[in-house]
């Protein structure tokens, strides 16, 4: 018997190490195409916002069939499913307007912020028509939807298989975060809390935290409704709360 054992040893670490290359491979990919992309001038991504959300698309199509022909998940292991998607996406809802609340709170009653309001600049010169195709069009497809099926999409799928439930989870959500590097960094300093260092290292560190447990969050969400409708009507709901009060609140 312990032959025998010795002997399907290395079958087993073959297939641990089959496993866990997709997964830390396709994460690496992921978070050096956010933060490229995040890293273009704001300028270009006004030009161009249109051919940026339809590459990201092509991209996640692209990874959704290697996902499926290569690296040997299935749509629902990527919880690609209609089953379920409706009551997912109103418990996605539901609880990210419960989530979003305090943050929104803190929004309007800015505690420790200079000038007493939070002023950020990417609403000075947005009109109530282009927010409204933001939040509507651009930002669902673009961003909560691409965002979603990338990871609590494919890399959940992929991570939960090499790791386990709860590693897989945890490494999804610590991508997620490592994604949002570039793009998380200019959000603060294109705010009136950039202008003070240390509020900013701390908003900097609490958005880093706040996405892990987001990330934590939201795959949660996909394990236990079994659908990305879910974590894509969270995601959504939570960036149009936050981006919405501050367009609300702008002079």
């Amino acid at each position: 018997m312990q032959k025998l054992a010795f002997l399907q040893r290395p079958d087993a670490e073959k297939l641990a190490v089959s496993r866990v290359a997709p997964a830390v491979t396709f994460a690496a990919l992921l978070v050096a195409y956010g933060n490229a992309v995040s890293a273009f001038p704001e300028e270009i991504h006004d030009d161009y916002r249109w051919v940026f959300i339809v590459a990201g698309l092509v991209v996640m199509l692209l990874a959704i069939v290697w996902a499926l022909r290569w690296a040997g998940l299935s749509l629902e292991a990527m919880g690609i499913t209609r089953k379920g998607a409706r009551r997912g996406a109103l418990i996605g809802l539901g609880v990210g307007a419960i989530v979003i609340l305090p943050v929104v709170a803190y929004f309007i009653f800015p505690l420790g912020v200079s000038g007493g309001s939070i002023e950020y600049s990417d609403t000075d010169d947005r009109s109530l028509a282009s927010f409204t195709l933001w939040a509507l069009l651009r930002q669902p497809i673009g961003v909560s939807l691409f965002e979603e099926t990338m990871f609590r999409g494919v890399l959940q799928g992929l991570s939960v298989r090499a790791y386990g439930l709860v590693r897989g989870i945890l490494f999804a959500a610590i991508i997620f975060a490592l994604w949002h590097l570039v793009i998380n960094f200019r959000t603060v300093r294109d705010t009136n809390v950039g202008d003070t260092m240390g509020l900013a290292i701390a908003a900097q560190m609490a958005s880093m935290l706040g996405l892990i447990l987001g990330g934590v969050f939201m795959s949660v969400l996909r394990q236990r409704t079994g659908s990305l409708a879910a974590p894509i009507a969270f995601h959504w709901l939570v960036v149009i709360a936050m981006h919405g009060t501050l367009f609300a609140l702008s002079d």
